[in-house]
């Protein structure tokens, strides 16, 4: 068989395992390992931010974000914070997509761009994340909005496929669909806690919170937009002063109705 083929074959069969997977996505976790391990084959990235909203409305456009990011510090929260600078970032990258036709593009070498500079200048921790930049997006015609698509990677080059990246997208975008957002669990699942307590600090009140809510390591670094090694330092100090020795101690004394609460503040 023709190498070229051969290699065509291979594309299909792993596209089609890849986009297989997307029933299994229940949560913001199961979408972001997905992304890492499946979708970068494809596309590959260290962020992707999706946006939505009414791109026409150049004042107030009232955009949404979400972050499945692997770069420490950067994620929804972070970012929907400066929206406001956000915004015209990404009101130009839209109109660029809307005169390419509405194809994908790529940027080679983003970091060196004006708008690549502006991005890393709101978000330093990106900047080394952020060198090639691929641009896509998807119209619902329901709600007539639509939402774009933002892989940053951290090389200089995205090889891109165009019959590949067309294919895979749309279900980039039912998997996004499915999930409730991370700024919608933060504001519906969160358990409040007193910030005072036990002398611990508020990024420990907040790793206390998630645990109290029976999130993984993996999950609560996937919230905060830390690593998990990052987690685990902090579980150590809390356990230290929840005079604990294991997670499940901790759990219990958290989960004890005589436990402290009150009003919750994140940093």
């Amino acid at each position: 068989m023709d190498a070229t083929v051969d290699k065509t074959h291979q594309d299909w069969n792993a596209l089609f395992s890849v986009i297989s997977q997307t029933h299994k996505i229940q949560t913001h976790w199961d979408y972001f390992v997905w992304l890492q391990n499946s979708v970068a084959e494809f596309i590959p990235h260290n962020l992707m931010l999706a946006v939505w909203g009414d791109f026409n409305q150049q004042e107030d456009c009232q955009l949404h974000y979400d972050a499945a990011s692997n770069v420490e510090g950067i994620g929804t929260r972070v970012i929907t914070a400066q929206s406001k600078k956000t915004d015209n970032i990404i009101l130009n990258l839209h109109q660029r997509w809307v005169a390419n036709h509405r194809r994908f593009f790529v940027i080679d070498h983003f970091n060196k761009t004006s708008m690549g500079r502006e991005i890393a200048g709101l978000f330093p921790g990106l900047a080394l994340a952020s060198n090639a930049l691929l641009v896509h997006g998807v119209i619902d015609t329901r709600s007539e909005t639509e939402c774009l698509y933002l892989f940053f990677y951290q090389a200089d080059h995205i090889e891109a496929k165009p019959h590949l990246i067309n294919l895979i997208i749309p279900h980039v975008d039912h998997a996004l669909r499915k999930i409730t957002l991370l700024t919608q669990i933060e504001k519906t699942d969160r358990p409040v806690l007193s910030t005072g307590i036990y002398g611990l600090s508020d990024r420990e009140i907040e790793v206390v919170s998630w645990i109290k809510a029976g999130k993984t390591n993996q999950e609560i670094g996937m919230i905060l937009n830390i690593s998990q090694n990052t987690v685990k330092s902090h579980l150590k100090r809390i356990f230290q002063k929840l005079n604990v020795g294991r997670r499940a101690q901790a759990v219990a004394l958290l989960l004890n109705p005589d436990f402290p609460s009150g009003d919750f503040t994140s940093t």
